[in-house]
């Protein structure tokens, strides 16, 4: 065969590395370079829902009738800081390892009777690892860019329920922790240049999540000042989450043990603004 013709037909073969090389591993183009990044904001509700399995409702009692209104919570709203690994494989594309920790804002819920009240307050903080992919415009000056990547999380969510009714006060926690979140994370943000390694950057980011906690446990129980943990039993003081609840009455639960209840998946969405520094390596 001659040459120029087996040239001709190596041409697409050529092409496709050409473009890869131009992608990956055109250092002499584009400058491949890790960096790290610090980032902090604030996230609002998204995708909430009601508790109402977890009692966590208004309600509204006189002596003839009484009223419920369903309250919508995310427990992802909040504070939240962190930072991030980074690799710059062109000048347009990045792969990044995230970490976050959330300081969940409080959402509160609250019965009234007659003859006094009850005040419940839930709230979560949660340590989440986003690795995601970074898309960016390559534009000099400012540089807008988008994030896509998933979130695992794991968090502790606080259950505080305090009352006063009929002059009895009663004071209690719930904390319920195990499991892993699993979810997704996006993002548009712009970066801009300090100087050669420096950068600020602000993001309107946006994480779809929930959590099924695996155990809960009362780390709080006064009635009138007395403190009831130290005579409850392991089975009245801890709960262990599961998908199937089956009771048998010939054999009870042991006290030992803890007591069993169906898991629920608690919201913890969010949509907020980040600001960071990028610092290029």
């Amino acid at each position: 065969m001659p040459t120029n013709l087996k040239i001709m037909k190596k041409l697409p073969f050529l092409s496709l590395i050409a473009v890869f090389m131009s992608l990956f591993g055109g250092t002499s183009l584009f400058g491949q370079k890790a960096y790290v990044s610090f980032t902090g904001g604030y996230g609002m509700s998204m995708s909430s829902q009601n508790l109402y399995n977890l009692g966590f409702y208004n309600y509204t009692s006189d002596n003839n009738s009484f009223t419920e209104e369903q309250v919508y919570v995310s427990l992802g709203k909040g504070l939240n800081f962190g930072g991030a690994l980074g690799y710059m494989f062109t000048k347009n594309i990045s792969a990044e390892l995230g970490f976050s920790y959330l300081m969940g804002g409080k959402s509160y819920a609250k019965d009234t009777y007659t003859d006094g009240i009850t005040e419940n307050t839930i709230s979560a903080n949660m340590f989440r690892i986003m690795p995601s992919v970074v898309i960016f415009s390559g534009m000099e000056g400012i540089n807008p860019y988008a994030r896509f990547g998933m979130v695992i999380g794991t968090a502790s969510t606080v259950f505080d329920v305090n009352s006063n009714v009929d002059n009895e006060i009663f004071d209690g926690r719930l904390v319920m922790n195990g499991g892993l979140a699993i979810g997704l994370n996006a993002g548009v943000g712009a970066l801009y240049k300090l100087s050669d390694k420096i950068s600020l950057f602000g993001e309107l980011n946006m994480i779809n999540l929930s959590h099924a906690p695996t155990k809960g446990e009362i780390t709080k129980l006064n009635m009138n000042g007395t403190n009831l943990l130290p005579d409850m039993t392991t089975n009245e003081r801890e709960i262990e989450f599961v998908d199937v609840v089956t009771i048998d009455y010939d054999t009870p639960t042991s006290d030992s043990e803890p007591n069993q209840a169906l898991k629920q998946k608690l919201p913890f969405g969010s949509i907020g603004f980040n600001i960071g520094l990028r610092i290029d390596l």
